[in-house]
């Protein structure tokens, strides 16, 4: 079975958000974390400010680059109450 990986953003409900990735096997979520920060500062920050347009990558596009894959239907339910 498949190992999935929720992502929460967000610091309250206003602007709370969850998404779900399958990582591939060996992949490691803090080393891809950093290195999407990393990239982020030393790359997309710096190109923006001199007035190009660089693709933006949200951490989940990063993973999903990378080989991380949305799961399917029988591997995740999500069930809400509200």
């Amino acid at each position: 079975m498949a190992k999935i990986t929720a992502l929460h953003g967000g610091g309250d409900w206003a602007d709370a958000s969850a998404e779900y990735l399958v990582l591939p096997v060996g992949m490691s979520i803090e080393d891809e974390y950093r290195a999407r920060e990393d990239w982020y500062y030393s790359v997309y920050v710096p190109e923006l400010r001199a007035g190009k347009k660089p693709k933006f990558f949200s951490f989940f596009d990063w993973l999903k680059d990378r080989g991380a894959r949305e799961p399917n239907s029988v591997e995740l339910e999500i069930f809400s109450n509200i």
